[in-house]
């Protein structure tokens, strides 16, 4: 498997990590990026490109080790077996020390392509992957030769592992291409801000390794993702997605911490988002189906889209029969369901309008829907029609 990164992510997340050095006091590398980029503006335009890209790329691989990250969060997730690192001494640091500082100064051109050079015999591995250290294979030991296989067998599947600069939050985060036909290639864009301040290494590394979780289930057979057509105007099919990327949340995290790995959200905050999407299910029930989520060692991709589409699907298989009539479960008001008066995905419910409502407003509501009840709710639209109606808006 190959680890490349997109010139214009190696290009910001040096610029920002070197400008944050300098401005903690800690020049040196500040100082050795500019000894090597400056005089590349003495070099013919067309040839400034190149020249900086190679800079970066020793700089962001080599010298800071921004690399480092993503093989971290590739091992930690079973994407690329544990190896040991073998870290070379950078080009950088190899030079010789009667080298006159002027040699830079008088040949950048030929500066640069020396350190390129030096550079480009570290970055290939013998898997071909990118990375600033050599690789080289731990020997597993017994008790993990299972993970070490299914990591192997993961690293085989996939081409490449492509790592682009995010323009914003919305745009971060991991997808799979070429994944039906098949030599997948695993996309993940992430801020270059991320990696630019040293004391954060650790949020940046639980969101490469969340979001490389989420890429995995989406190579791994038994997930058998796919891209499933969801049905329904755009505001159901916006609340079935966020629900099933929560419910998808809660299973990656879930594996997650049974591993001992960090990531971007934990259990309590998990359970937060959890109660906000699910609060109109009674208190005991929401608590048994989170922890029965949490729990969860496999699930499937339809499995989940099946729980965020449909509320049945979600409570029987968390739910015990006994706990709930089924009577009770259709009383349950989510966010978006539909009023049962408009038919209109509801977001803003009146559970018992009778509690709150003139008798003239149920009996008006009775008289367009005879079958309704009180306890079957309505949307605050519905609502403040029927009051109008009645006279007591």
């Amino acid at each position: 498997m190959k680890v490349s990164y997109s010139a214009q992510l190696m290009e910001e997340s040096v610029f920002r990590h070197l400008n944050h050095l300098e401005r903690s006091g800690y020049r040196s590398d500040y100082d050795e990026f500019h000894s090597l980029a400056d005089p590349i503006y003495e070099l013919p335009e067309d040839d400034r490109e190149i020249a900086f890209e190679k800079v970066n790329r020793l700089f962001f691989l080599e010298r800071l080790k921004l690399g480092d990250h993503v093989l971290r969060a590739l091992e930690a997730v079973g994407l690329i077996p544990k190896r040991k690192r073998t870290v070379r001494k950078s080009a950088l640091i190899q030079k010789p020390e009667s080298e006159e500082p002027e040699t830079l100064e008088a040949a950048p051109e030929e500066a640069l392509a020396q350190q390129a050079e030096a550079s480009a015999e570290e970055e290939e591995t013998e898997e071909g992957v990118t990375a600033v250290a050599e690789m080289e294979e731990d020997e597993p030991e017994q008790n993990d030769e299972i993970a070490y296989d299914l990591a192997r067998e993961f690293e085989e599947r996939i081409r490449e592992v492509v790592v682009k600069r995010g323009i914003n939050k919305v745009d971060e985060g991991s997808n799979v291409l070429n994944r039906v036909s098949g030599n997948p290639i695993i996309e993940m864009r992430v801020l270059a801000s991320r990696f630019s301040n040293p004391e954060e290494a650790q949020e940046l590394d639980a969101f490469l390794i969340h979001e490389f979780m989420h890429a995995k289930d989406m190579v791994d057979p038994e997930f058998d993702y796919e891209d499933a057509f969801i049905p329904g105007n755009p505001s159901v099919k916006n609340l079935i997605t966020a629900r099933f990327q929560l419910l998808w949340n809660i299973y990656v995290d879930s594996r997650l911490a049974r591993m001992g790995v960090v990531s971007v959200s934990n259990r309590d905050a998990r359970y937060r988002e959890f109660d906000n999407f699910y609060r109109k299910i009674p208190d005991k029930q929401r608590k048994g189906i989170f922890e029965g989520l949490w729990k969860t060692e496999k699930l499937t991709h339809e499995e989940l889209l099946s729980m965020a589409t449909d509320l049945d699907t979600l409570m029987s298989k968390y739910v015990d029969p006994g706990e709930m009539q089924d009577e009770d479960r259709d009383y349950i008001h989510l966010q978006g369901s539909p009023c049962p008066l408009c038919k209109f995905p509801t977001y803003n419910w009146v559970d018992d309008p009778e509690s709150i409502c003139d008798e003239m407003v149920i009996e008006a509501i009775q008289i367009d829907f005879p079958d309704w009840e009180s306890k079957d709710g309505g949307c605050d639209r519905c609502i403040e029609v029927y009051e109008l109606r009645a006279g007591v808006g």
